[in-house]
């Protein structure tokens, strides 16, 4: 095989259809396969593909228009025998970016349209970087390509790519043979009218598929994704995946199923098919079945009972006393329930509040250690690392604050009984606290016992707490006895990454199995996205309880995120892996994206602004949403502004940046209905699970993403891994455009460095 060519109608096509946009569809594969030269002709979808004895012909439908006369072909070629993408056969995701790039460099060849940061130009070659920076493999096109036989009958500058490697280029320009382009271009024409007549006459044209313009190449245009949640369970069904499908369709129940996958992949609305087609298929045998469905936040958990409820039948399985029953909930709220403890007494209902309640009174009892000469007291007796986390010219209060909060939280209460014996066992975690002998853990626990003392004294309950409670209520005689009744025949836990390890270990006591020989749980997974246990995955209680017995399935097709936020996204979490190694999990290794060049020509590249302080931040802000708007054509409610400044997340703060935007925000943790005439506001923290067409990060700037000042080297690790991880969280909420706001007076944050470096981030000057 020498050479395959494409002409114009078929590009339309193939770039215009999702379910050629990734292997992950059956078309996707199909598609490789016939790259690859391994079926035979046929009409495939809505084209012909012809093999003969040289290469293989691509020809698409062009409506109503018949003949040759006048007509002037635009056609793509790739020589074989020279641009080796068939080198990428055993990688089949890696040939299939391979050739619908190189499609959409062709359509803007065709179009004079602008080039992006991966495709370049030098003289008459056209030359793309399909993978992420460091990845220098490359293919390039010849433009010039003025063969005078063919140019008389119609085939005006043929595209032809002659090289594919991953090399740096030759000091002299390469000299391009014609010759399999024009064998290529002759076959073409003389099986033109034979190859028409077949799609003419084939019933399987698509009766939707329209001409694209004779001069102009552009897509054609099929349904749109973006109301996809809206769509029934079949139609949904039919435009799943294969790995999505082979998640609905999973048919063992009495084992762990884990579900991996990048942001926007499909993980939850998998889940959430899975959940109603377990519920659908025990009530058609009438067998009784009950579901929980659990995720971190009440946005996310109120969000994902909605789009159960566009489903047949959803009102019934919604019913509590229904004999197959769905149960949509957050951990706080069920454990708060189980363990009857009030709402009153309760920190806060919302796990973003409550978190800054903890910082406040961890805060009062650092302040009280102070005063009262206990740290002086301690401090000849602490490790260098202790002293410098403890003095406030080293280490930023805030910072030691949110370090002492995952000390209590993760460690102490959640891999200990809570007795300094089982801490002094402890060893710390890499982007933890690093103590170093007994006196610097003596310290932290007092510090832990004065917290606990300050929660007694106001009456009051953390997140932990609560769960600990439940815990023990889960892990005792009376539930032992009420479990076979009221455990749960099937449990979804969305988001797993975002709960600690003593949250994660409350799933194992829902079950109605006492002996755990069925453990009937599907989770999903990101651990790039983890602001639960700072990415030490390897202490993870799910790790050691479901590593071995666990089924897994990986989903690599990210629908959310466009391309450019696809690929801002990857650069983030590359560097965070360079930086923390196996304690930073980057989920693209195999990724491709799902969408098509229609959905394409709505995005737009991540940019970076950076503002003189943060009034004039504040100040631009409504012009920025106001752009979004306009560009998009979208709802204030498609936007959310993300801060990274805790101050713009108070009562206080809210009335400020309405009053210099004069419009309305709505904080989302708070406020779980959107309204369509305000903009969404967030915390990093409050965000996970969400999606919106457009996310301004507000303040994402070196003093706060990661925040330096007063950070020494035992803080630093913590802070950095934070700042990366709540990143690529904030950025990976956005399908079509990201922007990044931060103050010039206290710098572009390093965390992007490697983004701007590698083009995936603009800064607009």
């Amino acid at each position: 095989m020498k050479y395959l060519l494409f002409d114009q109608y078929a590009i339309s096509t193939y770039i215009s259809d999702y379910s050629l946009q990734s292997i992950e569809f059956a078309q996707g594969k199909r598609f490789i396969k016939h790259i690859c030269g391994e079926i035979s002709s046929e009409i495939f979808c809505n084209t012909v593909v012809e093999y003969n004895k040289n290469g293989i012909l691509f020809v698409g439908n062009k409506g109503n228009q018949s003949g040759l006369n006048n007509d002037e072909f635009k056609l793509f070629c790739i020589d074989l025998t020279t641009c080796n993408i068939l080198s990428e056969s055993s990688n089949p995701s890696d040939l299939l970016t391979i050739i619908q790039k190189s499609f959409r460099l062709v359509l803007k060849i065709w179009n004079r349209q602008p080039f992006s940061s991966a495709e370049r130009y030098h003289e008459s070659k056209s030359i793309l970087f399909p993978f992420p920076r460091p990845d220098r493999r490359r293919i390039v096109i010849e433009r010039s390509n003025n063969i005078l036989r063919l140019d008389k009958r119609g085939i005006k500058h043929p595209l032809f790519a002659y090289k594919y490697n991953a090399e740096d280029p030759a000091q002299v320009d390469d000299v391009v043979d014609p010759n399999i382009l024009k064998k290529s271009c002759e076959a073409y024409l003389e099986q033109y009218n034979a190859l028409r007549k077949k799609l003419t006459v084939s019933v399987s044209i698509s009766s939707n598929v329209r001409s694209a313009p004779l001069m102009r190449v552009q897509a054609e245009k099929h349904a749109k994704r973006d109301d996809f949640i809206f769509w029934n369970f079949e139609q949904q069904y039919s435009s799943l995946t294969d790995s999505q499908k082979a998640v609905v369709d999973y048919g063992n129940i009495d084992s762990p199923l884990r579900i991996e996958g990048a942001a926007g992949t499909g993980k939850t609305i998998s889940m959430i098919m899975r959940a109603y087609n377990l519920l659908y298929s025990h009530q058609q045998k009438e067998l009784p079945f009950r579901v929980v469905f659990f995720a971190h936040s009440e946005s996310t958990s109120a969000r994902n009972k909605e789009l159960f409820s566009n489903y047949p039948q959803s009102n019934a399985f919604l019913s509590k006393n229904a004999v197959q029953s769905i149960l949509f909930t957050t951990l706080l709220e069920f454990c708060s329930n189980f363990a009857d403890i009030p709402e009153s007494s309760l920190i806060h209902h919302d796990a973003f509040e409550s978190k800054n309640y903890q910082l406040s009174l961890i805060a009062n009892i650092v302040e009280k250690a102070i005063s009262s000469n206990t740290i002086k007291t301690y401090r000849p007796l602490l490790s260098q690392n202790i002293r410098d986390l403890f003095d406030f010219s080293k280490t930023a209060p805030n910072t030691l604050y949110h370090m002492l909060q995952h000390e209590f939280s993760v460690q102490i209460k959640g891999r200990t009984d809570g007795t300094i014996d089982s801490y002094y066992e402890l060893s710390p975690i890499p982007n933890g606290i690093q103590y170093e002998n007994k006196r610097d853990q003596e310290l932290l626990y007092s510090l832990f016992m004065a917290y606990q003392s300050e929660l007694q004294t106001y009456g009051a309950f953390d997140v932990d707490d609560v769960t600990m409670e439940a815990l023990s209520r889960l892990d005792a005689p009376i539930w032992r006895r009420r479990r076979t009744n009221e455990g749960y025949d099937y449990i979804f836990v969305d988001e797993m990454h975002l709960f600690n390890i003593n949250e994660q270990s409350i799933f194992h006591f829902l079950t109605k199995s006492l002996t755990q020989k069925s453990i009937p749980i599907c989770f999903a997974l990101d651990y790039c996205q983890a602001v639960g246990d700072r990415g030490n995955i390897h202490q993870d209680y799910i790790e050691s309880a479901f590593g071995t017995v666990v089924e897994e399935k990986k989903l690599h097709t990210v629908f959310r995120c466009s391309p450019a936020i696809s690929d801002f996204c990857e650069s983030v979490a590359a560097a965070g892996t360079l930086m923390f190694g196996n304690d930073f999990s980057n989920p693209y290794g195999k990724s491709q994206n799902g969408f098509t060049v229609d959905e394409e020509t709505k995005s737009f590249m991540p940019e970076l602004h950076m503002y003189p302080n943060d009034d004039e931040m504040i100040a631009h802000l409504d012009k920025h949403i106001s752009d979004i708007m306009r560009i998009l054509q979208c709802k204030p409610c498609d936007i959310v502004v993300i801060s990274f400044e805790n101050d713009y997340l108070t009562n206080e703060g809210v009335n400020h940046l309405s009053a210099f935007c004069n419009r309305e925000f709505c904080r989302l943790d708070l406020d779980n209905t959107k309204r369509k005439d305000k903009v969404g506001l967030a915390s990093p923290y409050a965000i996970n699970g969400l999606e919106f067409q457009a996310v301004i990060l507000l303040g994402a700037d070196e003093g706060r993403v990661p925040q330096t000042t007063g950070t020494s080297d035992i803080s630093k690790h913590f802070i950095r891994y934070s700042a990366y991880n709540l990143l690529y969280l904030s950025a990976s909420r956005a399908k079509y455009l990201v922007r990044i706001l931060g103050s010039k007076l206290n710098g572009i944050s390093t965390c992007l460095d490697y983004s701007l470096q590698s083009d995936y981030l603009k800064l607009i000057e």
